[in-house]
């Protein structure tokens, strides 16, 4: 399996995102500047969103809050 990768904000290399419980973003992977570096890149394992994601979640109109609340009100406790 392919992990997608994005560009590191401090380097610009082109890293593999891991998965993380945030919905639409992604850790980098950690990696260095160059190869013989004996220090990690400071953009390891940040957050960033994916560039290239399918799919986002939706949001839901502000009216439907209104709706769902006077049906909670309605329904007996006990």
């Amino acid at each position: 399996m392919k992990l997608p990768r994005a560009a590191c904000p401090i380097c610009e290399k082109p890293v593999s995102l891991l998965p993380t419980r945030r919905s639409g973003h992604g850790s980098l992977h950690d990696h260095k500047r160059n190869a013989r570096a004996l220090v990690l890149c400071e953009g390891s394992m940040t957050h960033v969103p994916y560039g290239d994601a399918v799919g986002w979640q939706e949001t839901l109109p502000e009216d439907a809050d209104r709706a769902v609340a006077p049906v909670a009100e309605t329904l007996a406790l006990f």
